[in-house]
């Protein structure tokens, strides 16, 4: 039999080809996000803080002007928590919905009934959200579905106020990325191999025991993924809280929305995108820090 003998300058230099081939393949799409994404984002952080006169003109001056307005205001603090307490809200209320979905996906009975079930699940995400949006609002409304049918059932005396409110912002949130949070549960539970409850169950854990002792913490993973996309769409989402809750509701993102397009004082507009966007990222590292420990202490 032959024997390839490669020296360490052939295995050296194979190494160095493999490296170059993967970096020229990331180039393209390294400079697409450098020019797309970084560099505004780097303007954006820059125009947070410039000053502006009292026709909202950038001056040329820097300060912490900005900053300081958002950080002292009780109604921009206000907004802050209430965008977070949203955000919790909706992803609490993904999490426990998606749960028993992502369930009855993975224990369908066959792949064709599976296969139905993922196309209902990922079908809305086909649909433009401000589409989905308006549905809330036909539904909702003072004269919408929702209150025809409370009145003739003669539950009701007179029509509820459920639009332009919080409530409806996070129905609407809720129905909106509902399949984001059943997917990576989905996909958690699929990866858990059948004899792991198979082996509880034989060694005398029944079926509640076998789920809280064995597929929950195994599907904890999916689940914080789950809540990370849901938690970082609801804080920075605009068009849902909008159309169904009014450009009144106490939300950062429409504080945004008002100061950039209606007011055009930029710098502010700037620092309050950046104060998400950091508040947002110290949340999700925080989440993804409990994740990584987790995922350490069941693997040991």
């Amino acid at each position: 039999m032959a024997r390839t003998n490669r020296t360490p300058g052939a295995e050296s230099a194979g190494k160095y080809r493999r490296n170059l081939f993967s970096w020229v393949m990331l180039t393209p799409g390294l400079i697409f996000l450098g020019a797309f994404l970084a560099v505004p984002f780097l303007l954006l952080f820059v125009i947070s803080f410039r000053d502006v006169d009292n026709w909202m003109n950038m001056l040329p001056t820097y300060s912490l002007n900005q900053y300081l307005e958002v950080f002292t205001s009780r109604f921009y603090l206000h907004m802050i928590w209430t965008t977070l307490w949203v955000a919790v809200a909706t992803t609490v209320i993904c999490i426990a919905l998606a749960y028993p979905a992502a369930y009855l996906l993975v224990r369908a009975p066959n792949r064709t009934v599976r296969t139905a079930l993922y196309v209902i699940l990922v079908s809305p995400l086909l649909t433009s959200v401000v589409i989905r949006t308006f549905a809330w609002i036909v539904l909702l409304a003072q004269n919408g579905l929702v209150n025809e049918v409370l009145m003739k059932l003669a539950l009701i005396s007179e029509p509820l106020r459920l639009l332009w409110n919080l409530g409806a912002v996070i129905i609407a949130y809720v129905q909106v990325m509902l399949p984001f949070a059943v997917l990576p549960i989905a996909t958690s539970m699929g990866e858990i191999d059948p004899r792991l409850r198979q082996a509880s169950m034989s060694l005398g854990a029944g079926r509640l025991r076998t789920f809280w002792k064995v597929t929950l913490p195994l599907t904890i993973p999916g689940m914080m993924s789950g809540a990370i996309i849901v938690f970082s769409l609801a804080a920075g989402s605009y068009i849902t809280p909008l159309l169904v809750g009014g450009r009144l509701q106490p939300l950062l993102p429409l504080a945004i929305y008002q100061q950039v397009l209606q007011v055009a004082n930029l710098p502010l507009g700037a620092a309050m995108s950046i104060t998400l966007l950091i508040l947002v990222g110290v949340l999700v590292a925080g989440m993804g820090l409990i994740l990584r420990r987790w995922e350490g202490r069941m693997h040991g």
